[in-house]
Formats: structure tokens, sequence, C-alpha cells
């Protein structure tokens, strides 16, 4: 089997969707509405997932259909599940979400469920069941262009630097600027990337890097201090933590830090601890131009007056599944998902040729009593073929 060996980190946005918990059953009932279908050929597995939980997700391994009894903490460390269902955030074993070398792909897009303007057709949605979408999932697959790890999603992304393409060099971009929520949760920042050397294709690492901040301390509602961060990186790699409540570089082990530095192979990174980064409260609001944000004189309040609290974002983790989702949401004043019947890809190991790869269909989101967080997935081995 020739697989592509080229890994795409791909970046998104979920939605996270509050709604009833409740029991799950894993039995796919036969009625054609969104909790899937029965009658399935042989090769195909069917199984309902209680994914109901905020908090935690579950863990399932495609070669045996089991949800693993795991806790995040255990599942941080295990190759074992391949998919982690999370309310109606599904993710891969791989990049930003686990230690796993899974990998995805869109082996059939359902363009028809959308307009040509990238809006949810409706009537394709409202009228397509579990039984009329199989044909997708049966159908003959090819070799995908490329295949996808996991990526984290910070809200400082690319922003911060700029890249020569002629000569590889990596440089602040201090044309940009952020505000950004402590690990405590309780202070806060404006930050600006003002240095960056980083010549990426002569071995030396990132030589040198500033990063300047404005600090508003706990209890206060104005920027009353200052930090710089200030380092470098060797060329094997690595990061660098930042606590500017202190002023002070810490460990990247530690709970304290609120902004995390680094790269790894060809990723680079600036990340906030929180969400998929750290278990911090922290977060970042932006980018802003920096002629915008420079009359900021607060990270809790507008120049107009109105808070900005609520505009802080933890960074998350996004893949296949957040980049080309498998629903649509609120259809007809409806607060309800729908499936789009998405066929995915799933190599559960892109470093093994001989690794199973699966075709995966999510195709409803709600257990028999109607409660949400239960969504359904089908699933079969496929061979692929090598596109011409």
């Amino acid at each position: 089997m020739n697989r592509s060996s080229s890994l795409l980190s791909i970046a998104g946005a979920s939605i996270l969707l509050s709604a009833c918990g409740g029991g799950s059953s894993n039995d796919i009932s036969d009625s054609d509405d969104n909790s899937g279908g029965n009658g399935l050929p042989d090769n195909v597995s069917a199984q309902q997932i209680d994914a109901s939980s905020s908090d935690t997700a579950a863990y399932m391994n495609l070669e045996t259909g089991n949800v693993l009894t795991m806790t995040d903490e255990e599942a941080a460390a295990s190759s074992d599940w391949h998919l982690a269902f999370k309310r109606n955030n599904i993710q891969l074993n791989s990049g930003a979400s686990g230690p796993g070398q899974v990998a995805g792909a869109v082996a059939a897009d359902q363009a028809d469920f959308y307009t040509g303007s990238g809006e949810p057709n409706s009537s394709v949605f409202l009228n397509a069941t579990a039984d009329s979408e199989l044909e997708h999932l049966l159908a003959e697959m090819s070799e995908p262009s490329a295949w996808a790890n996991d990526a984290l999603v910070s809200q400082f992304g690319e922003d911060w630097y700029i890249y020569n393409f002629s000569n590889g060099n990596m440089t602040a971009n201090p044309e940009n600027g952020w505000l950004v929520r402590s690990a405590e949760g309780s202070s806060y920042a404006r930050v600006q990337v003002n240095e960056f050397d980083f010549p990426t294709r002569t071995g030396e690492g990132i030589k040198s890097f500033r990063v300047d901040f404005d600090v508003q301390p706990p209890a206060q509602s104005t920027f009353t201090g200052t930090a710089t961060f200030t380092g470098s990186i060797p060329a094997t790699g690595g990061d660098l933590c930042f606590d500017f409540d202190s002023d002070a570089i810490v460990g990247c082990d530690t709970d304290n830090w609120d902004i995390n530095l680094g790269f790894s192979g060809r990723d680079i990174y600036l990340r906030t601890n929180s969400g998929s980064s750290g278990d911090g409260d922290g977060g970042a609001f932006g980018a802003f131009e920096w002629t915008d944000l420079e009359v900021y004189t607060s990270a809790t309040v507008s120049p107009g007056g109105e808070s900005i609290t609520h505009h802080y974002e933890a960074d998350t983790s996004s893949g296949i599944f957040t980049d080309s989702s498998w629903y649509a949401y609120n259809l007809q004043g409806a607060h309800k998902l729908w499936p789009n019947y998405r066929v995915y890809l799933i190599d559960t190991d892109s470093t093994d040729d001989t690794s199973p790869i699966y075709a995966m269909q999510v195709t409803g989101y709600y257990n028999d009593s109607g409660e949400s967080g239960h969504p359904a997935i089908r699933w079969m081995p496929v061979e692929l073929t090598t596109a011409n």
C-alpha cells in the first residue's frame, strides 16, 4: 500500500454546544432519524458513544471497537486509542491531541450538502438519512493527496513572526500585539514580540528573542508594570516558559507559566497556559494592529469603556473534524445538530505502512431518549487505491 508521507498541520475552531446529558446506548436504532441505522454489511461496525461529559473525553480504539476506560491524563500518555469524543468534538491521537501517530483525511466531502457560498443546504440535510448516505462509506476510495495530524491552535497563530522565503529567516512582527490572561486567570498583559532571530536553514536554532509585556496585576484595572521575556533555544529544539507576574522564566512543568515559546522540527509556536497547551486559566485576545492596541490602558476594559474579559480564548486542538466538520447546527431555527455524512479516512499509525486504515462516518448525535452528546459512528477497514 502506497501512503502519502505528507502530514499537514491543520487548524480550525470547535464549537462546544451545551445540551442535556444522560445515559447512552451502544445500539443504533432502525429509524431514519439522527441516530443512524442497522442492516449494515458484515464488514461495517457501528456504535453509539457516550460523549456527553464536557469535562472528560471518551476514547475509542477502532481496531477492537472498544471505548477505553481511562482518564484524560492516562490518554495523554497512551497510543491505545485512535479517536477521542467530547460532546460534538472529535480528535485524533496525534499532534496536539495525543502521543499517537493517527492521521486523517476526508474521503467524501458531501459538497451537495452545502450551497456555493458554503452555507448548509437545509433541504439536503433534513432529507438525508443514514441509509441513503451509506453508499459513500462503501465506495472505493483512493489514497488522499495528504494526511493530517491534529494541530494546536493558539490565538497567536503565525502573526507574531515574519518568514523570509528567500533565505528561510524568521524575524519578529512588532506590527501586531495581543492581550493575554495569566495562568491564574487574575492578571493580564499587553504583549508585543519585538525581537526574533531564527535562521531556520543554518542549524543555529533561535539565536535570540524578546517579548515585551505591559502588566495589569491582580485586582488592578490598568497596566501598572512591565516585564520582558528574552532567551535563545538551541538547534535541537525545545521551549522556554515565562511568568509575566514575576517577570521571570519558569519551568514549563510548573503551574504558573503564562507564555510558552519554542520549536520542534518544523513547528514554531507561541502559546498560553490554557486549553490544549496547559492546565491554567490563561488565554489570549487578538491579534490587534499595534497602533490600535497601543491606545489601550487596560486588558479588561476597552478604550470605549466596555468590558472585554469575555473575548479571551484558550488554546485548542483541531484537525480534520474541525476543518471539515461532520455536522450543521440550527437548521430552520431548530437548535440541534444534523450530520452531513462526510466520510473520513483514519490511518491508525501513519509511521507504519501495515497499520489498518478505516473509513468512518458520523451518523447521529442523539440517543434513543433524544439526549445530545451521544455520537453514532460507523466504520470499516479499507484498502486504498493509488490515485492516477
